[in-house]
């Protein structure tokens, strides 16, 4: 066989389809990788469902790019919720029915994307938590579960809307409402929908 001949029988072969389980783990492993760094380095390999390129890389370096720059204005302002409502809707379009939450804390930037698409992401929800000089803000949606780093200690709660535009934080032992600008873990809350947007 020959040079030509052994050339041309490997331009036929083709890879096989991934199994569902080495997808599950690749993105397992990508999502633990992107939390570490904060930053995706593309590869054209298949990730979170979709295929990188160039398009997706760029769009992705856009969105963490201008997301800094969005959350250093005043949180009153209606221009503001605007932009939060605006974050949310890109990011839910790099990652369709899979944003649990987007957190801004010290001027890092985290996702919390879930490995499969989930429902409720049609009521968007704000949540400021404030110490001192210290604010997290938190982007999810009613319904979901978000886990942050309050202090010293991991603190979870499910975030729900009210009907009457109200937000509520309920963990496995405490429920509190945010009207009443309560205190979690050391933290004074604020919060509020951003559907009426």
């Amino acid at each position: 066989m020959n040079d030509d001949e052994l050339q041309q029988r490997l331009h036929k072969l083709t890879t096989p389809e991934p199994s569902e389980a080495a997808r599950e783990r690749a993105r397992h492993r990508a999502l633990i990788a992107f939390q570490q760094t904060g930053s995706v380095q593309p590869d054209n390999s298949t990730w979170l469902g979709f295929r990188w390129n160039w398009r997706y890389a760029v769009a992705l370096m856009l969105i963490l790019g201008t997301l800094p720059f969005l959350f250093f204005r005043h949180p009153h302002s209606s221009e503001n919720l605007a932009n939060d409502r605006q974050i949310l809707q890109q990011t839910e379009k790099l990652f369709p029915n899979q944003v649990n939450a987007v957190v801004e804390q010290n001027g890092k930037i985290d996702l919390s994307i879930a490995e499969s698409p989930v429902v409720g992401s049609d009521q968007p929800v704000l949540l400021l938590f404030k110490r001192g000089h210290e604010t997290i803000r938190v982007l999810s949606y009613s319904g979901h579960r978000v886990c942050l780093m309050l202090g010293k200690t991991q603190n979870c709660f499910e975030i729900l809307a009210t009907p009457a535009g109200g937000v509520i934080l309920e963990s496995e032992d405490q429920v509190w409402l945010a009207s009443e600008h309560p205190k979690v873990a050391g933290y004074s809350l604020r919060a509020q929908t951003l559907a009426s947007l």
